[in-house]
């Protein structure tokens, strides 16, 4: 976290044998243990939760759903198909996920890298003084501050998926799903690797024993850069997102399920963007006072405060406004669906409303529900 020297090393020129520093020196204070093993462990939680949410999504109601599909043609008859709950547990999973959101694994595996940051710490408090802590050390560094860039993607593909299940991705350009997929993500990816080289040029010196004072400047000073870029592009973001929300075409914006993944998605970006100022006020701090020690970098109560706990809370706005509940289920079943949502296609194709929620009955065209023009799934 630190930019600075290690702590009791003269300024430049100087040396110093990297092997044998302690995780004192490497921090400028010394790190708590149980602060590590606590931040550890609720991100390890947070990966556990999220993967059950993506592997048994709950349906609205504690009920199964139900797809019901009217028919133009008098000679159909009504009936209903019920999938038996003996499937082995693989075919289960099959039927029940949401297709939608299936992305949102990237949080999972998002979640148990930044447990790994904090198990690179621990291993560093717990080794310190017999071996050298600099691998840890790089672990560390990379796990934490690159990390947020893919909650960051989850939060581009959820507003692509609504735009696309609430049809505001057919007028294409800015508006398209693929666009605000490929786009953001590919901003965001550029970002990544731009930390990602200042921080490897960063580290790399200051593990020579004897840094040379521009080259580390120059690393703090690249993923400055990086960070930037990333609160810029979050912000041009922000603004088409909030857009989407409000198109007069976007046919999913009446449900709550939709006001419900905006909160999520606002949340998260508000939380995340948080702890990029910070690290972009931390590095940037790192470079202007180096080789001093920085007052911001050497600080464990801004780390927690203003790094682990906006994430973990971004994490937090993304479980409980899940995707995965949330997004318009697309199930199997594409001879009784034609659209993205659990509803009906009728009136020449256009999508029909639906009360309930996403996974309700069509609301018949003509005031009732004619039973003979009906057929439902239930799964």
């Amino acid at each position: 976290m630190s930019s600075a020297p290690p702590v009791g090393v003269p300024p430049p020129p100087f040396s110093y044998n990297v092997s044998s520093l302690t995780v004192e020196q490497y921090f400028g204070y010394s790190p708590s243990l149980g602060l590590a093993w606590t931040a550890a462990g609720l991100f390890l939680a947070v990966a556990v939760c999220i993967a059950v949410q993506v592997c048994f999504p709950s349906h609205a109601g504690g009920r199964a759903p139900t797809l019901t599909r009217s028919h133009t043609h008098s000679h159909t008859r009504s009936h209903t198909l019920t999938l038996p709950h003996a499937h082995p547990l693989a075919v289960q999973l099959l039927i029940q996920r949401n297709r939608n959101s299936r992305y949102v694994w990237i949080l999972v595996m998002s979640a148990l890298a930044e447990c790994g940051g904090y198990i690179a710490l621990l291993w560093m408090i717990y080794a310190t003084g017999t071996t050298s802590l600099y691998s840890g050390y790089v672990a560390m560094q990379a796990l934490i501050v690159l990390t947020p860039n893919f909650i960051q993607a989850v939060v581009y593909r959820t507003v692509g998926q609504v735009a696309r299940v609430g049809n505001v991705s057919e007028k294409g350009g800015c508006l398209s799903a693929k666009f605000i997929s490929l786009f953001f993500i590919a901003i965001d990816v550029a970002c990544l690797v731009v930390q990602a080289i200042g921080i490897a040029i960063w580290a790399t010196e200051k593990s020579s024993g004897e840094p040379n004072v521009s080259k580390v400047k120059l690393g703090s000073y690249i993923t400055v850069v990086g960070l930037g870029l990333q609160l810029v592009s979050f912000a041009i973001f922000l603004l088409l997102a909030r857009h989407i929300q409000r198109h007069k075409d976007n046919l999913f914006r009446g449900h709550r399920e939709h006001t419900m993944l905006y909160a999520g998605v606002y949340l998260s970006i508000l939380l995340v963007s948080i702890r990029n100022v910070f690290r972009f006020v931390e590095f940037l701090h790192g470079a202007i006072v180096y080789p001093s020690a920085s007052s911001i970098a050497d600080n464990q109560v801004l780390f927690y405060c203003l790094e682990t706990l906006p994430i973990l809370l971004a994490f937090g706005a993304l479980i409980v406004f899940s995707p995965t509940h949330l997004l318009p289920k697309k199930v199997p079943l594409d001879s009784f669906l034609d659209s993205p949502f659990d509803g009906d296609t009728t009136n020449n194709g256009k999508l029909e409303d639906v009360e309930g929620g996403m996974m309700g009955i069509p609301k018949p065209s003509g005031g009732h529900v004619d039973a003979e023009k009906m057929e439902t799934v239930e799964l």
